[in-house]
């Protein structure tokens, strides 16, 4: 008799990535209790740790723990984004840390058990495992959210963080027992079997019921309209490298997740109401986050807003639904971690610290003073809003391709749209750090060797991407093929 708990070596060895990040969470934790002259090792400890866990995530493919959790194109995809998500954190906040005296073990150890389970979030093929590993994932960042706990936005950011998280878990909580309790199972693979020759997921309320539980609480973690409210104040609050990671993978993994029930669901494409509601999703999105975002003077504000809108041009790929959309929504995704990341330490690295706040007028003149942070910022703004030849224009043209291909004419538009009122506020950003003068005197980080290799990767990244995309291309297929069978 086979059985989940009946584990073998060939389990252990599909999820030895997260086994690797959890054993340094603990040794870096241990090292912090008991040899604190050693912390300012730990930024290279936790590097060491996200290489060996890259090397020990690269040859298990399959269905394991009897078919709960699987290895495949689309979890090797996941765990480059969240290491990768990881290793820009810890090399761009080393030295922010290190000045404010929060460079305690904890901070890289909660970054490391977040990447553990956002890995296992995605890796999962049955719903309890989504849970779980969401459940890792968030609660190491609900203590992030208040590291500069003297610091009052810091814990209301934490507190809001905190409630509007409970309340987004116990939604899918309901939607998976509601999903079992009418379907029968929480595999994902059998309810694709279950709902491929039967209409009654369209129609059956109590079931549309909780796919739609399921919908909120995974768009509270995209930060969707309407599940947004609780972005900008936790972005404003939380120290600038814990958004760093906040503000990419685990929105990458959540809308995968989705991606990943509503195929299971919908096979073939999705039914009425499911593609109005996702439609009507991505316009408010894209539309509420870049107008508001114009009116912003807080830069992580902003990129709050702006991030908002950027998962509205992820939610047209969720409305397609099809193949095409998939690969160019990973393509997307892959370019906004990057392009997201070199602006939020960019942002820290040219600012006075976590408890000043994050004015745009103080970026004024900063382009002369600090060239290699800025350029990194700079490029990051031209990528989100789409400009050639960034990344960001490669991902957007292909979600906007595969909407056109499959008949979404209005929705592409819209996200054009978008993207020229998101311009304004993304132009003003560039235009402050190279063409103002200094309206007063900032006491900025020093630029260190860590640092400048996060700004020279990104850049690097986001401009290698948008000339040479061929490489990100053939990643998003595999994963694809994988998620589509196909």
């Amino acid at each position: 008799m086979t059985g989940f708990f009946q584990v073998t070596g060939a389990d252990l060895a599909c999820v030895a990535p997260e086994i690797v990040l959890a054993l340094f969470a603990s040794l870096i934790l241990l090292l912090d209790a008991f040899a604190r002259p050693l912390r300012t090792f730990f930024p290279y400890v936790a590097l060491l740790s996200l290489a060996l866990a890259n090397l020990a995530g690269r040859d298990s493919t399959g269905t394991f723990f009897a078919g709960a959790v699987e290895s495949s194109g689309l979890s090797r995809y996941i765990e480059l984004v969240a290491l990768g998500a990881v290793a820009l954190a810890v090399l761009g906040g080393a030295a922010a840390l290190e000045r404010d005296g929060r460079n305690q073990g904890e901070f890289y150890a909660l970054l490391l058990f977040s990447a553990a389970g956002l890995i296992l979030m995605v890796r999962g093929v049955d719903l309890l495992v989504v849970f779980l590993g969401l459940e890792l994932m968030s609660l190491a960042l609900y203590v992030l959210a208040a590291w500069y706990r003297d610091v009052p936005a810091a814990t209301e950011a934490a507190l809001k963080y905190f409630l509007m998280g409970a309340l987004a878990s116990a939604f899918l909580l309901y939607g998976v027992a509601t999903v079992y309790g009418r379907l029968g199972t929480t595999r994902l693979t059998r309810l694709q079997g279950l709902a491929s020759g039967h209409s009654l997921v369209p129609f059956d309320v109590l079931l549309a019921a909780g796919l739609l539980a399921i919908v909120a609480a995974l768009s509270f973690k995209i930060a969707l309209v309407p599940f947004h409210g609780w972005a900008p104040d936790v972005y404003q609050g939380m120290t600038t490298p814990a958004v760093t990671f906040l503000s990419t993978a685990p929105k990458v993994g959540a809308l995968l997740v989705l991606f990943r029930i509503l195929h299971a669901l919908f096979p073939s494409s999705l039914p009425e109401p499911w593609r109005p509601l996702f439609a009507i999703i991505a316009v408010l999105s894209i539309l509420f986050g870049n107008v508001v975002a114009l009116s912003q003077r807080d830069l992580k504000r902003m990129l709050a807003y702006s991030g908002i809108a950027q998962m509205g041009y992820a939610a047209i790929a969720v409305a397609t639904l099809t193949r095409e959309a998939f690969e160019g929504v990973l393509v997307f995704l892959a370019g906004y971690v990057v392009t997201n990341a070199a602006a939020f330490l960019a942002v820290a690295a040219l600012s006075a610290g976590e408890k000043e706040p994050h004015a745009l007028g103080d970026l004024a003149g900063l382009g002369r003073r600090h060239p290699v942070a800025a350029s990194a910022l700079t490029l990051s703004m031209l990528s989100l809003a789409g400009l050639p030849p960034t990344v960001g224009f490669i991902g957007k043209f292909l979600v906007f391709r595969a909407a056109v291909d499959a008949g979404l004419v209005g929705l592409a538009l819209i996200g054009v749209l978008g993207s020229l009122i998101s311009v304004g506020y993304y132009l003003r950003v560039v235009y402050m750090l190279w063409m103002k003068e200094p309206v007063r005197e900032v006491s900025l980080v020093p630029e260190d060797l860590l640092s400048g290799a996060a700004f020279l990767l990104t850049s690097a990244l986001m401009l290698a991407w948008g000339v040479f995309p061929r490489a990100l291309l053939e990643l998003a297929r595999g994963a694809a093929a994988a998620f589509t069978g196909r």
